[in-house]
């Protein structure tokens, strides 16, 4: 208990509502402080009699009090309540003493009674009556009793407010065998309050020998919970007289309780007293009451003894655990040593047995502090995680130290409130999707699933593609996601042969404050299809799919006519080309390479040889199914005089050429070419600053190999350089080694000795290399 006891003093019978004290002002705090703290009642407090203002701290009178029906016969009566201020956490005891008001006269069991006195008395004898029941304490009980004027008698008062009726002189039954009398009782109280009682006193003969106990106190000890029919004790008392009037029979006073009555008996022949119900120490410590023996003579005359038991304590009271206040619900994030529950020990039985050992059983996760004795406090001990633990029963043990120990447990049930302290989690560290090209757009291709452990709407997740500025905007048209469910659909139709695979982040973001998000890699890799078609390149064919070419009628065996070069847009064994020979005039005369598509001739050219030889040649790839494509080549036999011209021109230098040209056409060629060039130059630079690096390595260590049909020269173009070229074969030649990524330009030379033809980088919004040289 964080405070000390408060005490007022209040005489019972106050009106409802009357203020007995102020707690703020009694201990030291702000009146208008206490509604922010919220002063309340602790559970369990008395708060039948007495209340207390959550505004005000004023203690209140709830229900008039009545001294006598709640602490009867007590000489001090408390009533105990304890008080709570939050926020600091504080506790207050209360104790109201209530002072007792003269309310009550005394009182007598019966309204009247009758003695027998032997006409022997002795003068100064004393005779129990009886005793008045005054509830009222102190002054305000019994304090006197008088006896009517008379001769013979007067009253007397004992220790225990037991009236006797004291014989001031001799009786003489012949002179008045009846004496009425009015006995009255009176308290010391202001007013002074009384009560009365007839007594008759009828004067007997001779029988004047009272027994007599050999002990006037019997005080006797007995443990609670005793067994029913136990002897207490024995009594003792003889007669001095003879014959019947020394024949003793046993009863209990007149004024006997009648719980007492009820709990022991009394055998009237022996005197013997035995257990007859249960004793509890915790209601009742002690019984203290009279015994009376008397003599069944003519003129019976009694003898009384007191007697005492003492009840002594065993353990046999649990112990009670009494919650005060809780947090059936705290936040996850609560640091460690955040009270919980506070709750009081309570075991009736004393000593030994009413000490208590509290503690938790099976939870390290909180711990018990000791506030003050008996008090507790359930706090956390280390911090809590909802997605570990989300509730909580927590056994608390009380148990006492009596012999054997007895114990007792209660329950705790608190549930954590979550925290979005859980980023999203993926199901895996990154995503591997492969998709066929030319799939249908709106296809799912997907699903992205993450987990987020906390609960309601922090596990609420919404998923979508991260951005990243230009990247963003081209994914966007070709991916789309569903924020709910993470599923990833395609927005177009996908093409091998422009972009092999994509990369972005997809991004969960769960709905708590602050929002929590996490992110995971996703590679699209798309797998090629056998789509395209080989394209034939070379022989160069000006006028659609027939290509002339010309042999010297001194070929020899083995002679290269042509080679056949296919290309294929697609990858691996969809882009694997071989070469067949559907149609030929003669098939003794030529041989064809599938693989490199070389066209030879299988032995030297005859007389009897047509001049003239038609070959339908076809190239396919090895997809499934397998695309073709194929080409018609003439092949004419050259005569003797046009072959000497066609050395002779072979011989004539180039330069040459450029001299028999008009000077100024050359220089006006050579400024516009000059021009062009530059302009082709500035493009191609712009577009390498968009090129990715794997792109940009890619150019810069790409090269052109080219070689000449008839000297076998090998020799090698650089990316972005021209090769001036006299035969339209080294023009197909070009346009086939250049397909990756590389465009040419094909320009007459002015004097039409030749062609000049360029090595560009190629831009992917263009059309193919294909399509430019071709149509």
């Amino acid at each position: 208990m964080d405070g000390v006891n408060i005490r007022y003093s209040i005489r019972e019978e106050m009106e409802e509502g009357t203020i007995i004290g102020n707690i703020a002002s009694d201990i030291g705090l702000n009146a208008a402080s206490l509604s922010k703290r919220e002063l309340h009642l602790a559970l369990g407090s008395d708060q039948q009699y007495l209340n207390v203002n959550k505004s005000t701290g004023n203690v209140l009178i709830k229900q008039k009090i009545d001294r006598e029906f709640i602490c009867a016969f007590k000489s001090e009566c408390i009533i105990n309540m304890e008080v709570v201020i939050e926020d600091p956490f504080q506790i207050f005891g209360i104790e109201v003493e209530i002072l007792d008001v003269n309310d009550n006269a005394p009182k007598f069991s019966f309204p009247s009674m009758q003695i027998n006195i032997s006409e022997s008395a002795l003068q100064s004898e004393k005779i129990l009556l009886m005793k008045a029941v005054d509830p009222d304490v102190g002054s305000n009980t019994v304090c006197s009793y008088a006896l009517n004027e008379n001769a013979y008698f007067e009253a007397w008062k004992d220790r225990s407010n037991f009236a006797y009726l004291v014989i001031k002189n001799a009786l003489d039954r012949e002179m008045q065998a009846v004496h009425n009398l009015l006995l009255t009782a009176v308290d010391c109280g202001i007013p002074q309050l009384s009560g009365s009682v007839n007594v008759t006193v009828i004067v007997l003969d001779v029988n004047d020998n009272p027994p007599v106990f050999d002990q006037q106190i019997y005080e006797v000890n007995l443990i609670e919970n005793v067994a029913v029919g136990t002897t207490v004790t024995k009594l003792k008392a003889s007669d001095k007289d003879e014959g019947v009037s020394a024949v003793l029979r046993y009863s209990f006073n007149h004024h006997t309780a009648q719980e007492v009555q009820e709990t022991f008996t009394l055998q009237p022949e022996t005197g013997e007293i035995s257990v007859h119900g249960s004793l509890d120490y915790e209601k009742l410590k002690y019984y203290e009451f009279y015994v009376q023996a008397k003599d069944i003579g003519p003129s019976p005359i009694s003898g009384v003894c007191k007697i005492i038991i003492n009840v002594r304590d065993s353990n046999d009271n649990y112990p009670e655990i009494v919650i005060t206040s809780i947090k059936a619900s705290v936040m996850e994030n609560v640091p460690p040593g955040t009270q919980i529950a506070l709750f009081n020990i309570k075991d009736l039985d004393s000593g030994d047995n009413g000490k208590v050992d509290c503690f938790i059983l099976e939870n390290s996760d909180f711990l018990l502090q000791q506030t003050n004795e008996n008090y507790y406090a359930l706090m956390t001990s280390v911090p809590v995680d909802r997605e570990i633990n989300s509730n909580y029963n927590i056994t608390i043990m009380a148990r006492d130290r009596g012999t054997p120990p007895l114990s007792n447990r209660r329950t705790i049930s608190i549930s954590l409130i979550d925290v979005n302290d859980n980023p999203p989690l993926f199901l895996h560290e990154s995503y591997q999707i492969s998709v066929s090209e030319n799939n249908i757009p709106g296809s799912l291709l997907c699903s992205i699933v993450a987990n987020d452990p906390d609960a309601e709407e922090n596990s609420i997740l919404k998923y979508s593609i991260q951005k990243d500025g230009d990247v963003n905007m081209t994914l966007s048209k070709l991916f789309s996601i569903n924020r709910d469910n993470g599923n990833i659909y395609a927005q177009q139709s996908f093409d091998y042969e422009k972009e092999t695979f994509y990369i972005f982040r997809v991004e969960a973001t769960d709905s708590g404050n602050p929002p929590l998000s996490s992110s995971v890699t996703v590679t699209i890799t798309v797998l090629d299809e056998n789509d395209n078609t080989p394209i034939i390149v070379s022989p160069w064919r000006p006028h659609g799919s027939v290509a002339s070419e010309m042999i010297p009628g001194f070929a020899e065996e083995g002679f290269l006519v042509t080679k056949i070069i296919a290309i294929d847009d697609d990858s691996v064994q969809n882009s694997r080309i071989t070469y067949h020979l559907l149609q030929i005039t003669d098939q003794t005369l030529f041989s064809l390479d599938r693989h490199n598509g070389e066209l030879r001739t299988r032995r030297r050219l005859g007389h009897r040889d047509s001049s003239k030889q038609r070959l339908v040649i076809q190239a396919k790839d090895n997809g499934n199914p397998s695309l073709s494509s194929t080409v018609t080549i003439f092949i004419s036999r050259l005569d003797t005089e046009l072959e000497s011209q066609l050395a002779l021109n072979d011989n004539v230098d180039e330069p040459d050429n450029f001299l028999s040209l008009n000077m100024y056409l050359i220089i006006g060629l050579a400024f516009v070419s000059f021009i062009f060039l530059l302009t082709l130059m500035v493009l191609i630079i712009s577009k390498c600053h968009h090129n990715s690096p794997v792109e940009e390595i890619q150019q810069s260590s790409q090269r052109i190999s080219c070689y000449n049909q008839r000297n076998s020269v090998i020799s090698e173009l650089p990316a972005n350089s021209t090769l001036i070229s006299s035969d339209a074969y080294w023009h197909s030649v070009l346009l086939a080694e250049s397909r990756k990524g590389k465009m040419l330009v094909r320009r007459s030379i002015p004097d039409g000795s030749g062609f000049i033809i360029s090595s560009l980088e190629r831009n992917p919004e263009e059309r193919s290399i294909i399509d430019m040289t071709l149509t």
